[in-house]
């Protein structure tokens, strides 16, 4: 079991309070020998279940898709039913629980509240207390649309505004985190990018589809966000895994720039035509959800404590490349040595 620092108290009822929480990163000697990750089968919930592969007891929680990646078992859940996980987890022990499931759609959230509040506030307070049960450390996943935008380069003492529903409800839920349990953090994610390894796209592989498909698409030049390297984001959950940083952390790339400036190092990067790329500013496109015009986060304090190097979205991509090069000569292997074994 991961030793458990003391409570902060930062049981804060003001829900627009900054969830705060200092205490300088430790390193401990043992790595957590039981861990259960949520939303295992979503985009940065694989990338995770790859990064504790070696754990010698790794569970998994998922919705919908069951997780490709080998696990000492999977357990499905609804967190929009209320009682649905703790009645699937019943009886399972872990030391470290790693919350990643949530309904992250701004767009979907916006026009589902109630199910947005479900699972993104009701859902995680029912797996916090089922962690908290079990005096395991706890790492859960926020958001950059905790923000409204107005300034941008957000550090973790900057009060919260969120101006759409999605940022309302993580914002909720990091509250009753920090109520609920003793061994906790708050990993406040930008959007993030990186190969696929599952059924689940990211945003580049949407828009390098979509390319390689003739279309056209709009994108902003007035949105400003700090893209993570999705491989960065599952190391800082490793590092924090095994050591005892606590309360909120940043995570966003080294690199601020528009959803436009973006869309054209991806379509270099990948060779793809960037005239397809059509430059537009928000007030030009009706949206669903209310967007935040800059989410940029600062990460000095995850970067400094963790001796995390964050990348750049350049050096991201190739290193995305790389790994779905990697990936794909995988499948060939194992698809030959199938058709030799036939």
């Amino acid at each position: 079991m991961i030793a458990e620092p003391a409570r902060r108290g930062l049981e804060a009822e003001d829900p627009l309070a900054p969830c705060a929480g200092t205490a300088e990163f430790e390193t401990v000697t043992s790595e957590p020998r039981s861990v259960l990750i949520t939303g295992a089968s979503g985009f940065v919930g694989e990338h995770l279940v790859r990064r504790f592969a070696d754990c010698p007891n790794l569970y998994v929680a998922y919705g919908s898709a069951k997780p490709r990646a080998p696990a000492t078992a999977a357990y499905q859940v609804d967190l929009a039913t209320r009682a649905s996980f703790t009645r699937a987890l019943e009886g399972l022990e872990v030391d470290l629980v790693v919350h990643a499931a949530a309904l992250s759609s701004p767009d979907e959230c916006e026009a589902n509240p109630d199910l947005a509040r479900a699972v993104n506030v009701e859902g995680t307070e029912e797996v916090a207390l089922w962690a908290q049960s079990r005096r395991a450390r706890f790492i859960y996943f926020s958001t950059d649309q905790v923000f409204d935008g107005r300034k941008g380069a957000y550090q973790e003492t900057d009060r919260p505004c969120p101006v759409n529903t999605y940022g309302r409800s993580k914002l909720e839920a990091e509250s009753l985190v920090a109520k609920h349990l003793s061994d906790w953090v708050v990993l406040r994610l930008a959007l993030s990018y990186g190969a696929t390894l599952g059924a689940r796209a990211d945003w580049t592989r949407r828009m390098r589809t979509a390319l390689a498909e003739g279309k056209t698409l709009r994108l902003f030049t007035d949105q400003f966000r700090t893209p993570a390297y999705v491989e960065d984001a599952a190391e800082a959950v490793w590092r924090l895994a095994t050591g005892r940083g606590a309360g909120l952390y940043h995570l966003g790339g080294a690199e601020k720039l528009s959803r436009y400036a973006f869309g054209l190092k991806i379509a270099r990067a990948f060779g793809l035509p960037q005239e397809r790329l059509i430059p537009v500013r928000m007030e030009e496109v009706p949206l669903p959800a209310p967007l935040v015009k800059d989410g940029s986060l600062v990460s000095r304090r995850i970067s400094e404590e963790l001796g995390l190097d964050l990348c750049d979205v350049s050096e991201g991509l190739e290193r995305q490349k790389k790994q779905e090069q990697e990936l794909a000569r995988m499948i060939t292997s194992k698809q030959d040595a199938g058709q030799g074994l036939g």
